[in-house]
């Protein structure tokens, strides 16, 4: 027992220290090793709004020296710090940055689904707000937004325009179209908007292609496979154009030179060339880059950094002498990653140290699970790649239903997220059904073959349930506890690509609250079929076989329907295969990092204590929090 306790208390601390040292490296990278300052504020906006907001800012920005800004717009469901790559960048050549995230996004405030449109969803108010700042040269302000924050960006054009000295002077889309036709005002978003719709009607647009921007600069970073940007249809075909040739289609034409009506005689377009043409007095600048990424991945690919950097350090120019590739964001992602690794073996020694203590003892068997010799019978093998096969096939079925129905629309005043409320009906609906072939198994093989809920510890007790929950509780309340203090001393989070370990506020919380049974009941489901009825040599015939084969079966049906978009992508360049549902093959990529990490935490919990249901509680509670956190809060209006 005493041996126990100081091998857990040995893994705990070193976790500890990896993920202080990770937030100690991404400090370092943020902050430029101490040339620039990193503050997270909340402001109110001058629509009466709270906004939450990062803000870098070089160590010679001041009242004497006001430098250039960049106001960044993040995508859909993420928040300020997804595209930190970009802001860390611009920050050390001189730009103060202001990240801000969207209403109803991180710590933002939530609005209805058509009052957040007021004022950009957030950006126009926070690009009035750097404006005011006295370290901040209002007269070179430039904004940027990936996704739905490129549509953020359409809305802000709006009202800049209104004013006689308009505070935007350059435009960076990325993986996000530009507007190209005088009645494409009218559809900003994903929702009607009440402003831009009533201006656009007034303006009277016929579908036309003009010149939206005025004199601004404005480039787009167009990645090749984008999933949802850079779609044109052949005029004759009808089909859609392969997005690799985007540059050759009349938007980019259009765009590309300023807003002219393209005809066969118009060239196509180049990629990383300037286009010029004096507007009103100033020489306005065009510029598309197409870097090798979907639509999720363009804000960390290094490419599409370089882009970014090198379109700002043309269009409103520091003093700055680095080169555009010269990148020190690559610590930043090491140091988070290592943070996020470090978490997740947080937990797991957490859990394993607590249970070596009272009150928390008696959720632990005496003795370690060992793993089982599988039945050698022809029959015990159809049965198991029956069920393989059943519980592989549904989950894919089950998405596209889930898709097609819309689940992930589903906001009525209750549920309030739509993607995490899919992600948890999604788990929930296969568990149920793993549940079911479990049953039939059971039943109609297992009992007749000597083996017991006893013999495979799925039995249990409520007292027992009760401490267990008591004790995932504790074990996700001192991870949550790190968490924090990493923020409070380096500012940063735990987070891989996507995938973010982050603070919340009580109403993320709250909205975690109500989506939580659904991934519990997922999460516990999956635990007890990785340990109880698998951990023997059917699946691998040593241990780590057996958990390394079931780690990726449990992937693999997202795994297979992301790969079967994106496949039909790469190869043909129209992002066709799921038909009109673009987001299908991006939104099967999000699942797989916590399903790959996930039956690791539970199969260390479950060797030590014999017990499935703690790993799967634990697991159910950080994904749900780690989902409701990244994704948007939206209500009716």
């Amino acid at each position: 027992m005493e041996k126990n306790k100081k091998k857990y208390g040995l893994l705990v601390a070193v976790a500890l220290c990896v993920c202080l040292l990770g937030g100690f490296l991404a400090n370092l990278a943020q902050t430029d090793f101490g040339k620039v300052t990193k503050k997270t504020i909340l402001f109110e906006s001058n629509s009466g709004h709270t906004i939450s907001a990062d803000v870098l800012i070089p160590n010679e920005a001041g009242e004497e020296n006001p430098l250039p800004a960049i106001v960044w717009a993040h995508g859909g469901n993420a928040n300020k710090e997804r595209s930190d790559n970009f802001q860390i960048e611009w920050a050390r050549r001189g730009y103060v940055v202001v990240s801000f995230d969207l209403y109803g996004h991180g710590e933002s405030e939530v609005l209805n689904d058509t009052e957040w449109f007021d004022n950009g969803r957030g950006l126009y108010d926070t690009v009035q707000y750097v404006a005011t700042l006295p370290y901040v040269d209002a007269d070179r302000i430039a904004v940027s937004g990936h996704s739905r924050g490129g549509n953020t960006i359409h809305e802000s054009v709006l009202l800049d325009n209104e004013l006689e000295t308009p505070l935007i002077k350059a435009i960076l889309y990325v993986g996000r179209d530009a507007i190209y036709r005088d009645n494409e005002t009218a559809s900003f978003g994903y929702f009607p908007g009440k402003t831009n719709t009533t201006q656009a009607a007034e303006k009277g647009g016929n579908g036309e292609y003009f010149n939206y921007y005025g004199n601004r600069d404005v480039g787009i970073i167009a990645d090749k496979y984008d999933d949802f940007s850079f779609k044109e249809k052949d005029e004759k075909t009808g089909e859609m154009k392969p997005n690799p040739e985007f540059l050759k289609s009349n938007n980019a034409k259009s765009f590309l030179n300023f807003g002219i009506t393209p005809d066969e005689k118009t060239e196509d377009g180049l990629e990383g060339q300037w286009y010029e043409q004096e507007i009103d007095g100033k020489t306005a600048k065009r510029i598309i880059y197409m870097p090798l990424a979907t639509h999720g991945t363009s804000v960390y690919v290094p490419d599409a950094c370089t882009d970014a950097v090198e379109f700002m350090q043309t269009v409103i120019p520091t003093d700055s002498t680095l080169k555009a590739d010269n990148h020190i964001f690559p610590l930043k992602t090491l140091g988070c990653l290592m943070g996020f690794a470090g978490f997740f073996v947080f937990v797991t020694g957490v859990a394993l140290l607590l249970v070596q203590y009272e009150p928390f003892k008696g959720v632990s068997a005496d003795r370690d699970a060992t793993m089982r010799l599988a039945a050698n019978d022809k029959k015990g093998k159809i049965w198991l790649t029956g069920c393989l096969l059943v519980n592989t096939v549904f989950p894919l079925l089950s998405a596209l239903v889930l898709f097609h129905f819309k689940v992930d629309k589903v906001v009525d005043g209750f549920f309030m997220q739509g993607m995490p409320l899919f992600y948890g009906v999604w788990g929930t609906v296969n568990a149920i059904f793993v549940i079911l072939t479990t049953i039939i198994w059971y039943n109609c093989y297992a009992k007749k073959n000597g083996i017991s809920l006893d013999s495979i510890d799925m039995r249990t007790s409520a007292a027992q349930i009760g401490k267990t929950i008591a004790t995932a509780l504790v074990v996700t309340g001192m991870a949550f506890v790190l968490l924090f203090s990493v923020k409070f001393f380096f500012n940063t989070d735990f987070r891989f690509l996507y995938w973010a370990v982050r603070p919340f506020n009580a109403r993320r919380m709250l909205e975690a609250m109500k989506l939580l049974p659904f991934f519990t009941v997922a999460y516990v489901t999956a635990s007890i079929f990785i340990n109880c009825l698998n951990f023997n040599t059917s699946f691998g015939k040593t241990e780590r076989k057996n958990i390394c084969l079931l780690a990726f079966l449990n992937i693999l049906p997202p795994l297979l329907l992301a790969v079967a978009g994106y496949g039909y992508f790469f190869i043909t360049g129209v992002n066709g295969f799921y038909g009109t549902n673009n987001q299908i093959s991006d939104w099967m990529v999000a699942p797989l990092v916590p399903m790959l990490v996930t039956p690791f935490v539970t199969r260390a919990i479950y060797k030590k204590t014999r017990n499935p249901y703690l790993g799967g509680i634990i697991n159910a509670v950080i994904i749900t929090i780690m989902t409701c956190v990244n994704a948007q809060i939206v209500f009716p209006a």
